[in-house]
């Protein structure tokens, strides 16, 4: 009898041995190993946000990569961060469409162990509102709207001592500086909805602005005046480290500008007069020289830069835009030949690189710059505002180049004051949505 229960319990252990041997040899099921999809399945995202994979231990990057796929596709890049995989859209995606994520195929991690996922979750693409600048004292309060004006609120309770903000690329966070209280800006960052505001950079007495997103989110480029001298920094938005943009020397410069592919950031260096891009892979710098301040602004692709420089005439100097080639490192009129006796400014591209938002006014004329559409490539102009007694600035595409913002601030009246606008691409009108407002952004 004896014998017999220990014949049963060496079958036992056996048959289990087994069973644990076979498990470990056969492909594992991957739902539970997947702790989250961003966003969750039936959200909603913006036109830039980023769809990703959160899991429960670590995979060798290609099979996640193979086996993730997008419905609709949409042109983008993957990465990883932590125990997340992420998809990045590189173009934006279609508005007010469903698309479908999948995760299907065999992944493995990285021990070698084969697991099976088939997981599928869909999202909707958000209409895109917008933030602004309200003027209040010696500075302002950010405020948020929707793409028509409505429903208008503030996002900042500073006492008026905002100074300047960004949105970063998919819309979900603010970066903005506030007056310190001994002379300073520092910089601070907030949630898309205003909650969550932290100081980020504790400037002290030196002015801080011009704070300009990475691609990742990881980091912000912004300017700061250290002994009256604007200089190029960089921190990282999670511990709040700062630094130089460059460790060995300082950066001289501002405006700086994150390339659209995240890879390249370009600033204004006063010290050669030019603007400079730095490669972040390589190290590797290119030089465009110009007389006149800004970086420019990069193309959809991040393959060109847009701006405007000086002229010398025989008469009066003037403005005109070109167009600066990373590839072939050639810079060429932008809007066809040199236009001549023209002052442009800064132009903003197009979301199609084919056309791009400018205002200008001839030279020699009294009036004030009017706002276009120039084509790029052979096509006709077409004018949004000519109002003479206005000006025009802070235009800005959304991310389908469907409709423009842009500030008009009128010069008449006993009291001038900057109001917001929006031209409709498709029915060419202009529409006033906000009366007391200025410096426009989409919150895609």
């Amino acid at each position: 009898m004896q014998h017999r229960k220990y014949m049963e319990a060496c079958i036992s252990i056996l048959v289990v041995s087994l069973i644990m041997f076979l498990s470990a040899c056969l492909p594992r099921q991957g739902s539970s190993l997947i702790v989250h999809t961003h966003p969750a399945s039936g959200e909603v995202l913006s036109a830039y946000g980023w769809v990703g994979i959160s899991f429960s231990q670590p995979f060798q990057a290609e099979t996640v990569g193979a086996a993730f796929s997008i419905l609709p596709e949409v042109e983008g890049e993957t990465f990883w961060q932590g125990s997340t995989f992420w998809f990045r859209p590189i173009t934006a995606f279609e508005g007010e469409r469903s698309y479908q994520a999948r995760l299907s195929g065999d992944l493995r991690t990285t021990d070698g162990q084969t697991v099976t996922v088939n997981e599928t979750w869909t999202f909707t693409i958000r209409q895109p509102e917008m933030i602004y600048y309200v003027p209040q004292g010696e500075g302002g309060e950010i405020w948020r709207a929707a793409s028509d004006g409505a429903q208008a609120q503030p996002l900042s309770n500073t006492g008026g001592r905002v100074m300047d903000f960004s949105v970063d690329r998919s819309g979900n966070r603010i970066a903005f500086t506030v007056q310190n209280e001994v002379g300073g800006q520092d910089v601070w960052v907030m949630e898309r909805s205003g909650v969550d505001q932290r100081l980020l950079v504790d400037c002290w007495q030196d002015p801080c602005g011009e704070p300009a997103w990475s691609m990742d989110r990881s980091a912000i480029a912004y300017t700061r005046q250290v002994d009256l001298t604007a200089q190029v920094w960089t921190v990282d938005v999670e511990s709040g480290e700062t630094a130089p943009l460059f460790s060995h020397k300082p950066a001289y410069g501002f405006s700086p500008a994150y390339s659209p592919d995240g890879r390249k950031l370009a600033y204004y260096d006063t010290t050669a007069q030019a603007i400079t891009i730095m490669d972040l892979q390589t190290s590797e710098e290119k030089v465009v020289q110009r007389a006149m301040p800004g970086s420019g602004d990069w193309s959809p692709d991040g393959s060109q830069i847009i701006f405007t420089d000086l002229v010398p005439a025989h008469h009066e100097p003037f403005v005109d835009a070109y167009v600066y080639d990373l590839a072939s490192q050639t810079v060429k009129p932008a809007f066809g030949e040199s236009t001549g006796d023209t002052e442009f400014s800064q132009p903003r591209w197009h979301p199609n690189g084919n056309w791009a938002a400018v205002s200008l006014r001839p030279v020699n004329a009294a009036i004030s710059k009017a706002l276009w559409v120039l084509p790029l490539i052979k096509r006709d102009p077409i004018l949004i505002d000519d109002n003479q007694s206005a000006t025009f600035s802070a235009y800005q595409w959304d991310p389908w180049g469907e409709s423009l913002l842009y500030q008009r601030y009128d010069l008449g009246g006993s009291e001038p004051r900057a109001s917001i606008w929006r031209w409709d691409w498709r029915t060419r009108q202009r529409t006033l949505l906000i009366e007391n407002g200025a410096r426009p952004q989409w919150l895609p």
